[in-house]
C-alpha cells in the first residue's frame, strides 16, 4: 500500500458511492461534495447539481436523468445518515424525504418502486403524484400566462408499500428488477425472491455462508449470487429455483465485489478484491466445435512448419518456452491501448492494475542461448519440449485425471474462460481525510500518539472505497452476445476511474477480454 503522501494534493472530491441506474446508461457517484450523474458510455457528466447543505453523500441511486435519492454520509455528512433525499433534476429541488430512524445503508430505484436497505429489515415505497404546489397568482395586470404552468407536478416515492424483514444486511445487498424483488432471507446464506405486483414469495438457499453479492438478469430469468467465501458464485433459473451452474474464482478466500449478467444471459461478469475482472460463459462450448478449432490449429502449425527450413522445423525448447511466455505476455500484459486476454494451461502471477489496469510481467524467454532463440543453432537433445496432445503426454493425462471422479472438486470445477486485472488504485486508510494519527496526554504526563480509528461506508464498515462496480452495455438493436459484449467497470476513492473491457472472439477459438481503457471521470472530459 502506498503511504506516501502527495507533493500537491488533488483538488478532486473523494467518490463515497457508485451506482448503475436501471437503464444502466446513467451512473451517479455521490461524493465527498455533493453527487454527480454522468453517462455510462463516454463518463459525461449529466448532472452536478447544487445542494441546498454542503456535504457528502454516502448512499446514491439514480433513476436515468429525472430522479435521484440519495443520504448524507463521509466525513461532513450533507444530512442525518438516516434520511432519505428524493431529488427532482428537472426541477432541481427536493420532492419529499423519508427519516428511517436508523442508518441507511443502500437505495434502490426503478419507475414505480424505491426500495431502502436497512440493517435487518428492507422498506419498500409506492411512487405516487404528490400534492400539486400552487405558484403565486400574477397580478391582474401582467401578460396571461397558461394555467398548466401555474402547477408544478411533482411525482415521488410517497407511501410505504411493504417492510421486509432480512438477516444482518450489512453490504446492503438487494437487486430490483422490474416487479421482483431480490433480498437476503432470515436465514443465513438463503435468499428471498418477492413479487411485487402480487404473489407467494419463494425462498432459495443458495450458499451455506452469509451472501456478499447477487444480481438479477434483465429479464429477470437468472439470479446469480455468491458468498463471503468468495470462491464459488451460483447461477439459479428463477422459474424453478434450480442451479444451472456453479463456477469457481478461485481456490483462496477473496472479497466480491460486484456481479453481472450480460443482457443476453451468456456472459458472466465478476471482480473481487484480487483486482481481477472474471468472464464466465453460461453457455458450454460445444465439444464437436472445439475438436474442429484444435484440429484446424494443428494443420496450420503444420503446414507453418513445412514451410520453414529444415533446421527450423523441429521445435525446440527455446521456441516452447518462448511461445508459452509469449502467451501469458499476452493474457497478462495491458496497456491503456488494450490487451487482450485468454486463458491457457500456463498459470501466470496476476497484480492490481496500473495506470490501464496492468497486471503481472511474466517473462517471454526463460531459457536456451540466443542462437537457439533465433533458429541459428540446432537446440540439443535434451532440450526438447515436453509432449503433449492425446497421445498420452502431460496434457492429456492431467486432462483425464481432471474427468476423473478421483480429482478433487477444486479442479473438476468450471473456471472462467478470461480474466484481466482492472484498477483497484492505491488508496490509504484515511482516503476520506484526516489524520491517521493523533497526540494525546499519557497518565504520567508524557505525550503518546493514538491511532485514529478508520471512517466506514454505510454498506462497508471497514471504510474501503467502492472498487470493481459492474455493468454490461445496454443491448444495441439486433445485437447478441455471441458476437461479445462491452463491460463497464466503475472505482471510487480518492482515484475514481471508469474503465471499459470488452469480450472478444479470440484467434484460434475461444473468448478473450481487451481492455480499451479508462478514465477519470471526476476530471474534464470531452466528446469522441
Amino acid at each position: 500500500m502506498n503511504t506516501r503522501q502527495p507533493i500537491q494534493p488533488s483538488d478532486q472530491p473523494a467518490v463515497l458511492s457508485l451506482a448503475f441506474s436501471a437503464s444502466r446508461k446513467r451512473f451517479v457517484a455521490g461524493l465527498a461534495d455533493g453527487f454527480r450523474c454522468f453517462r455510462t458510455d463516454n463518463c459525461l457528466t449529466t448532472y452536478h447539481p447544487t445542494l441546498p447543505v454542503d456535504g457528502g453523500i454516502a448512499v446514491a441511486a439514480a433513476l436515468d436523468d429525472r430522479y435521484v435519492a440519495f443520504v448524507g454520509g463521509g466525513r461532513a455528512p450533507a444530512g442525518k445518515p438516516s434520511v432519505v433525499v428524493f431529488w427532482d433534476a428537472v426541477l432541481g429541488k427536493e420532492t419529499t424525504r423519508f427519516d428511517l430512524h436508523e442508518s441507511v445503508l443502500g437505495v434502490r430505484l426503478n419507475g414505480r418502486w424505491m426500495v431502502v436497505v436497512l440493517k435487518e429489515r428492507t422498506v419498500l415505497f409506492e411512487y405516487q403524484e404528490l400534492q400539486p404546489q400552487s405558484l403565486p397568482k400574477p397580478p391582474p395586470d401582467a401578460a396571461s400566462t397558461d394555467e398548466a404552468d401555474l402547477d408544478e407536478i411533482l411525482r415521488g416515492p410517497n407511501k410505504v408499500k411493504a417492510l421486509y424483514p432480512t438477516s444482518t444486511n450489512y453490504h446492503a445487498l438487494a437487486t430490483l428488477r422490474g416487479e421482483l424483488l431480490v433480498l437476503p432471507a432470515q436465514t443465513t446464506g438463503q435468499v428471498q425472491l418477492i413479487p411485487l405486483s402480487g404473489g407467494s414469495k419463494r425462498v432459495l438457499r443458495a450458499h451455506n455462508s452469509s451472501l456478499r453479492c447477487l444480481t438479477v438478469s434483465d429479464d429477470g430469468t437468472l439470479l446469480a449470487t455468491a458468498s463471503e467465501q468468495g470462491t464459488l458464485i451460483r447461477v439459479y433459473n428463477l422459474s424453478n429455483l434450480d442451479q444451472i451452474a456453479e463456477f469457481r474464482r478461485g481456490s483462496d478466500h477473496a472479497i466480491i465485489f460486484s456481479l453481472a449478467l450480460s443482457p443476453g444471459n451468456r456472459w458472466l461478469a465478476c471482480t473481487s478484491d484480487k483486482g481481477t475482472l472474471h468472464i464466465f460463459d453460461l453457455r458450454p462450448p460445444d465439444p464437436a466445435a472445439a475438436i474442429a478449432n484444435t484440429q484446424a490449429a494443428k494443420e496450420k502449425s503444420a503446414r507453418d512448419r513445412h514451410s520453414l527450413p529444415h533446421h527450423l522445423k523441429s521445435t525446440s525448447y527455446a521456441s516452447h518456452r518462448l511461445s508459452a511466455g509469449g502467451l501469458a505476455l499476452e493474457r497478462d500484459s495491458l496497456s491503456g491501448g488494450g490487451g487482450l486476454s485468454a486463458h491457457s494451461s500456463a498459470p501466470t502471477s496476476r497484480g492490481a492494475g496500473g495506470e490501464g489496469g496492468g497486471g503481472g510481467t511474466p517473462t517471454a524467454y526463460q531459457g536456451g542461448s540466443v542462437q537457439e532463440y533465433y533458429g541459428l543453432r540446432p537446440p540439443p537433445a535434451s532440450a526438447s519440449p515436453p509432449t503433449t496432445g492425446a497421445g498420452g503426454g502431460v496434457s492429456a493425462l492431467a486432462s483425464a485425471f481432471k474427468a476423473s471422479g478421483f480429482a478433487p472438486r477444486v479442479l473438476r470445477d468450471v473456471r472462467s474462460i478470461a480474466s484481466i486485472p482492472f484498477h483497484m488504485g492505491d488508496e490509504t486508510l484515511h482516503w476520506q481525510g484526516g489524520a491517521a494519527y493523533s497526540w494525546t496526554t499519557a497518565p504520567r504526563g508524557g505525550r503518546k500518539r493514538v491511532k485514529n480509528a478508520v471512517l466506514g461506508l454505510p454498506d462497508d464498515a471497514s471504510g474501503r472505497p467502492p472498487k470493481g462496480i459492474l455493468g454490461f452495455a445496454p443491448r444495441e438493436a439486433g445485437g447478441t452476445d455471441d458476437e461479445g459484449a462491452r463491460i463497464y467497470v466503475l472505482g471510487g476513492g480518492s482515484d475514481a476511474r471508469w474503465e471499459v473491457f470488452e469480450i472478444l472472439p479470440a484467434e484460434g477459438g475461444g473468448w478473450g477480454l481487451m481492455n480499451r481503457g479508462f478514465r477519470r471521470f471526476l476530471t474534464r472530459q470531452f466528446v469522441e
